[in-house]
């Protein structure tokens, strides 16, 4: 087992726990409405964000592909803290927009690069069959600083103003981009292929050959794409949520706990599930499961909304690494980041198309922002099982 790509594991667990020790996150929303910006204002920007992330994310992949993964993040991380100074320091509009358009560069160059990395050390220990594991692992560890950030963050903001929060955060960012330095590149072949003159037809290729040989394995992405963009407006808002219901600020930090550690058994879990579950069973199921929550979400308009957070929350933690494994093992080491890319760039353009339609909704009330998302979410469910049946019947055929 080398020491130096096992360092990379510890190093990414540590990253995460600081990228995810964000104070800010607790009070994002009422920051930003302090700054006087409203919900379209702030689906304005996500739409930003998912352009930002759409235009950068293939070339970054293409990049962290050819010249390396360590460069990438490496960056990103520095981006990342540039992006939460320009939004402590924002004064109107065109400074949020400027700092998720940067932002958006960030996750995109972050995206592919830092699981094609994970695999790649775990693959060089010998150890790729643990890919799963260890991503669920670094999710729980993402949410564990989240849910300590999430304490911290509700009582700073209730005794010394949000403002505080914002200087933490920007300090847990720079500690982020301070551990991606010291990161160990793993060697995958691709200076071969740069010797080779690899070219961005063959990359090309390599993708398109994903798509079709594994046919149902993109239907299992797809609920990914889906619902991870109905995912990022529960996750965006629930703060206005919250205010509706009549939930004082310093309880967020509880209530974010309440339906972020959740996931944490089903990350830390999903190593042992993974050989036993029927994936087209449970692919097909989870549409439903998280349209359902949805609309729960939606049609309570008193403190029982916490109960639909645990339940989604509970069902996510199975999910991610379950898909994020099913696109790495199938990946070659070459084309990982690209692929990865290839997926979140995907996710971009879905939750844009998303968050037009639950804002629409949402301005009017939160609530209402919430049923059109379980709509969607059971809307693809129904088309996602047809799919699937077609898809079983032509390879039994």
């Amino acid at each position: 087992m080398n020491r130096k790509y096992k360092k990379n594991i510890v190093l990414l667990y540590a990253f995460t726990f600081f990228d995810g020790f964000i104070l800010a996150y607790m009070i994002e929303r009422l920051f930003w409405a302090e700054r006087g910006m409203s919900i379209t204002m702030v689906v304005a920007t996500e739409i930003i964000y998912g352009i930002s992330v759409a235009v950068f994310e293939l070339p970054s992949g293409l990049l962290a592909d050819k010249f390396g993964r360590k460069k990438l993040l490496a960056t990103a991380g520095f981006l990342s803290v540039i992006e939460m100074i320009l939004i402590y320091n924002a004064q109107d509009y065109w400074w949020f927009a400027a700092a998720v358009f940067l932002g958006g560069i960030s996750t995109a160059m972050e995206s592919g690069s830092l699981q094609a990395i994970m695999y790649d050390s775990l693959a060089a220990e010998g150890a790729k069959d643990n890919y799963e594991a260890v991503y669920g692992r670094f999710r729980a560890i993402d949410t564990a600083g989240s849910v300590i950030a999430a304490f911290l963050g509700a009582f700073t903001a209730y005794n010394a103003g949000m403002e505080l929060n914002y200087q933490i955060s920007i300090g847990s960012k720079f500690a982020a981009f301070i551990l991606l330095l010291f990161l160990t590149e793993v060697p995958t072949g691709v200076s071969k292929e740069r010797k080779e003159g690899r070219t961005l037809r063959d990359y090309y290729k390599e993708v398109r050959a994903f798509f079709k040989k594994n046919r149902l394995l993109s239907l299992y992405c797809m609920n990914g794409l889906v619902l991870g963009a109905c995912w990022n407006y529960v996750d965006e808002f629930w703060q206005l949520l919250m205010q509706e219901v009549d939930v004082p600020v310093l309880y967020f930090g509880a209530i974010m706990v309440l339906y972020s550690i959740f996931t944490i058994p089903g990350n830390l879990m999903v190593q042992r599930i993974k050989g036993k579950i029927n994936y087209t069973l449970f692919f097909g199921l989870i549409p439903f499961l998280y349209g359902g929550g949805f609309l729960l979400i939606g049609y309570l308009r008193n403190y029982l909304v916490l109960l639909p957070f645990i339940f989604l929350g509970i069902w996510h933690g199975f999910v991610e690494p379950l898909l994020s494994g099913c696109i790495q093992h199938h990946t070659k080491s070459s084309v990982r980041a690209t692929m990865e890319s290839v997926f979140s760039l995907m996710l971009r353009i879905v939750a844009i198309f998303v968050g037009l339609l639950f804002s629409m909704y949402a301005d009017r009330s939160i609530f209402k922002g919430y049923q059109v998302l379980g709509a969607i979410a059971l809307g693809f469910g129904v088309l996602n099982s047809i799919l699937m049946v077609m898809q079983k019947q032509k390879k039994s055929a």
